[in-house]
Formats: structure tokens, C-alpha cells, sequence
């Protein structure tokens, strides 16, 4: 006959439990980091946070592949921010040099 302990649990830790025990072995890192590079740090691991449903997606036996992938997501999103940003800046630029030779 085989028993049963009666205990239903999970067996594999979840996603952002995993995530959080590799951003907890980080910390000695993030300490030796200058103030600069540690809000640089922060925001990396924010973006890692904010895509915890996607990370949780990937049968990735470790934590790693999906947290990079998320960094690296986040750090595009913010350059093609800043490529709208010069594109704006640019056309504006632009415009104001025509608005300047119809004056004269």
C-alpha cells in the first residue's frame, strides 16, 4: 500500500520566487556599484520585474535567459523613446529654419 504524506505543494518555486532569489544573491554586487551605476542597476532589475508574466512563460531551467531578455526589452524600449524624442527634435528644428527663410 502507498501512503500519502496529505502534502500538496509545488514543486517547482514559482517565477518571480526564482527571479527574487537571483536578485538577492546580487546584492554584494549592487553595494560595490557607484551611486550611478546603481540606479542604472535598479532600473534593469525594475524592467525585469515588469515583464514577470512573459519570464514566467519560458521553461527556462534558469532564471537568467528571461531576466536578460527582459533588460534587454527594457533598454530598447527606452532607445526608441529617445529616437522619437530626436525625430521630434529634429522636425521641429526643421520646421523652424523654414518658418525663418520665409521670413526673410
Amino acid at each position: 500500500m502507498v501512503r500519502c504524506s496529505g502534502f500538496m505543494g509545488r514543486t517547482v518555486p514559482t517565477w518571480r520566487g526564482r527571479v527574487e532569489q537571483e536578485i538577492e544573491v546580487l546584492v554584494p554586487y549592487r553595494r560595490a556599484l557607484s551611486e550611478e551605476d546603481r540606479c542604472r542597476f535598479d532600473s534593469m532589475l525594475h524592467d525585469v520585474r515588469m515583464r514577470r508574466a512573459a519570464g514566467g512563460m519560458l521553461p527556462a531551467h534558469e532564471a537568467w535567459k528571461p531576466m536578460l531578455l527582459s533588460m534587454l526589452l527594457g533598454a530598447h524600449e527606452r532607445i526608441q523613446l529617445l529616437e522619437q524624442h530626436i525625430a521630434s527634435l529634429e522636425e521641429q528644428i526643421l520646421a523652424s529654419g523654414e518658418a525663418d527663410d520665409e521670413s526673410d
